[in-house]
């Protein structure tokens, strides 16, 4: 029985140390987060480049892991990219090269944040607007998958833990088979028919011998979960990609990335009041009484402007007293314009003598006061800070998370605009007599936090 005791215990060891080597793997794998990476690729890099392969004013970045022969010198590539250029790396210098020597500013992150940008990258994700072929780094045309899911390679690591648990008890079987045969020849006893397996009664038994080992396990697996209620409760109402369809199509590529529009243009009152303003039809009218097609969608979605406004557009004028017209009147007008365009007239007529009741995008809990007077007029924030690339979204999304930390990160990284800034005058003057010039304060920036952006009753009625 000691030999069979002894044989028991070494297969136990073999299949512990299998089991932990290929667990260490996946959770290695999945080291990175890439849902904080998200967030921080969206504020640092997501104005160069693309997480496909999709080439921007960088290089897209699916793969990028595997173009880099050493994941440190990505992370050092990261960090400062001039200071590793002049380390000669051959890889680095042609990239530089290709991509017209654009010099990519240096990022203070730490290498647990890089890797959770690294982990964002390799889950892949589609580029907001993808116009035509995708183009690889070289130039050539591929098909846009992303890379391989991490996902993926977990769930074939586990799959693995779980063929090493077969074969170890495949393996003991026929330990124990071979052990009777011996002993037959030598009259010893034979080993007793082994029982079904029954996991948890063996479990419970492994775990009352091994109470160290289980104690241990116990308060990783409880760590582990704790973390993972605590992250899943955290985005309880914290809303990112909020996309929600509007009434009309309208696309900020064409207006804004095509035609030049400024956004202040449409949300004039961003500099004056707390909101940005949703435009009314008459701002688009003082384009569309000229322009009565759209590039993409033709006279369809432009006609639920007129019908919206009341604008006649075969007589090219208003329509008299349209709000007590009679709608067959109306309608009779739009199916004369939207002859040739099967579906356009039955898409619209909803919206005829009625306001365009927009769907709010970025939407702020009622306890909460942000003044976008304050932060563009005054703090001399770009609209893109909060709301991504605007230009390059055919529907509006959520591009922040918006939550109380995300604003206080910014408040605490975000300098004061002092230069030509009146609102600031008495208070820079106040700064530089007491304080002294940036020089004198060895470089430290004098940011929104150090004006009150971090006190509660700022954001908080």
């Amino acid at each position: 029985m000691s030999s069979e005791k002894s044989s028991t215990n070494h297969h136990l060891k073999a299949l512990l140390v299998a089991f932990f080597l290929v667990m260490t793997t996946a959770f290695s794998w999945a080291a990175g987060n890439p849902d904080n990476g998200k967030t921080i690729f969206k504020a640092n890099c997501a104005r160069c480049h693309y997480v496909t392969d999709q080439k921007m004013i960088g290089p897209g970045l699916a793969g990028v892991k595997d173009r880099w022969s050493d994941e440190a010198n990505l992370h050092k590539w990261i960090k400062n990219s001039q200071e590793f250029l002049k380390t000669g790396d051959k890889y680095a210098n042609d990239l530089f090269a290709q991509f017209n020597s654009s010099v990519m500013p240096s990022f203070n992150l730490k290498d647990e944040e890089i890797a959770d940008v690294l982990a964002y990258i390799e889950k892949g994700e589609a580029p907001v607007v993808t116009e035509g072929p995708v183009v690889g780094p070289g130039g050539e045309k591929t098909d846009s998958k992303g890379s391989t899911s991490r996902n993926i390679i977990i769930i074939v690591l586990v799959i693995a833990a779980i063929v090493l648990l077969v074969l170890a008890r495949a393996l003991s079987t026929v330990s124990r088979s071979m052990d009777n045969i011996s002993r037959k020849e030598t009259g010893e006893d034979l080993h007793p028919e082994r029982t079904p397996f029954d996991f948890f009664t063996n479990l419970w038994k492994w775990l009352g011998a091994h109470k160290k080992l289980a104690l241990f396990l116990g308060i990783i697996l409880s760590s582990w979960l704790s973390y993972e209620a605590f992250m899943a409760l955290s985005k309880l109402g914290v809303y990112t990609n909020n996309k929600p369809e509007q009434p009309i199509k309208f696309s900020h590529v064409t207006h804004v990335k095509q035609n030049g529009i400024d956004c202040k243009y449409c949300h004039s009152t961003a500099e004056k009041s707390r909101h940005a303003g949703i435009p009314s039809s008459n701002v688009c009218m003082n384009c569309h009484k000229a322009v009565n097609e759209g590039p993409k969608t033709k006279r369809s979605e432009i006609s639920k402007i007129y019908a919206a406004i009341g604008w006649n557009p075969v007589d090219l004028k208003y329509f008299d007293n349209y709000q007590s017209m009679d709608p067959e009147k109306i309608k009779k007008v739009f199916k004369e314009w939207l002859a040739e365009e099967p579906g356009s007239f039955e898409g619209m007529e909803a919206q005829i003598q009625k306001p365009v009741k927009w769907n709010q995008v970025h939407v702020l809990p009622d306890h909460v006061f942000f003044s976008h007077q304050q932060h563009v007029k005054v703090g001399k924030i770009d609209c893109a800070e909060c709301h991504g690339k605007i230009e390059e979204m055919e529907t509006v999304e959520q591009f922040a998370p918006l939550t109380m930390g995300w604003c206080i990160n910014c408040h605490r990284k975000t300098e004061v605009q002092f230069a030509s800034n009146g609102y600031y005058e008495r208070l820079h003057n106040y700064y530089k007599e007491h304080y002294g010039e940036y020089e004198m304060r060895k470089g430290q920036a004098f940011t929104v936090e150090k004006i009150g952006g971090l006190e509660c009753s700022k954001c908080h009625y």
